[in-house]
Order: C-alpha cells, then sequence, then structure tokens
C-alpha cells in the first residue's frame, strides 16, 4: 500500500449540495490517515464574478460537526470540536486573475480511522457554483490500541 493517498473531486457549495462524504476506511483500523494538505478552488479560474466568490472549507469526521448555515453563507470553524480537524479558504481578486490559496490549517495529530466530510460555503453561493477540492493524505499504521484510541478521537471524546 502507498504512502500517500490524494483525494479530489468537485462539491457544491454546502447550502445547495449540502456535505460531500469523503470515504476512507478500507476496512482495516490498523490503516490510518493524516491530512497533510488541503486546497479548493472555484472550477472557472478566469470566470468575470470570481472577486465575488471567496470561500472557505472545513473537513470533519462527523456530518453533525459542520453546521449548514442555510441561510448565511458563512460555514462555521470550530477549533474546539475535535471532530473538525482541518480548515482553508480562498481568496479570489476578480475578473481573470486568480487569487491566493492556503494548504489550509490542519491540526497535525488528528488521525483518521474511518470517513470523513468536506463542507465549503462562498461569499455569494449559488446553485451552480461548482468547487474543486484536493486533500493529500500521509498514511499512518496504527497499533490495535492506538487505533482504538483514534476512534475515540473521531467521536470526539476527551483524549490527548
Amino acid at each position: 500500500m502507498t504512502d500517500v493517498r490524494v483525494l479530489r473531486g468537485k462539491v457544491q457549495t454546502i447550502q445547495y449540495g449540502g456535505l460531500t462524504h469523503l470515504v476512507v476506511d478500507d476496512g482495516n483500523f490498523n490503516n490510518a490517515w493524516r491530512v497533510t494538505k488541503f486546497y479548493i478552488a472555484p472550477d472557472g479560474v478566469h470566470d468575470t464574478s470570481l472577486g465575488q466568490l471567496d470561500a472557505v472549507a472545513v473537513l470533519a469526521t462527523h456530518a453533525e460537526a459542520i453546521p449548514n448555515p442555510l441561510l448565511s453563507t458563512v460555514i462555521k470553524w470550530n477549533w474546539e470540536d475535535r471532530r473538525q480537524f482541518a480548515w482553508t479558504a480562498i481568496e479570489l481578486n476578480g475578473d481573470t486573475t486568480f487569487g491566493t490559496w492556503s494548504e489550509g490549517v490542519i491540526d497535525p495529530q488528528h488521525i483518521i480511522v474511518r470517513d470523513m466530510y468536506i463542507g465549503l460555503t462562498a461569499q455569494f453561493a449559488t446553485g451552480t457554483r461548482f468547487w474543486n477540492y484536493m486533500i493529500e493524505l500521509e498514511r499512518v499504521t496504527l497499533s490495535d490500541n492506538q487505533a482504538v484510541m483514534a476512534i475515540i478521537q473521531e467521536e470526539s471524546q476527551d483524549v490527548n
């Protein structure tokens, strides 16, 4: 098995497409993953409305950890909730120039044994707007005891 895995695809903003479930679980609890990079980008990099599409995104181990903002266009980041473990944003400059993105803020100690969810909102969300995401994962091999502790942490128990 390779030590690096990349998940990439497209998501809609949370208001219209909901959360996207990303399958990481391979059935072996001793195989776990650590997120090392987390990027988002619009699908039309030369769109004339890019300046209105600044976006934020979050990764979590449970859907309930990413509350749907419904009428608001701002997703909630909650660094206190251990189920949220990676956050990123993109600032877009406008008409034909691409903006600035980051690899995100990622909890380097968070291990994913099972699956994760991505939620994304844009400043002006539209039902037809799709966003690209790319997540780089690094494999971590766990003992049975470590796997149990990682699963407990995924459930947001107070275990450090």
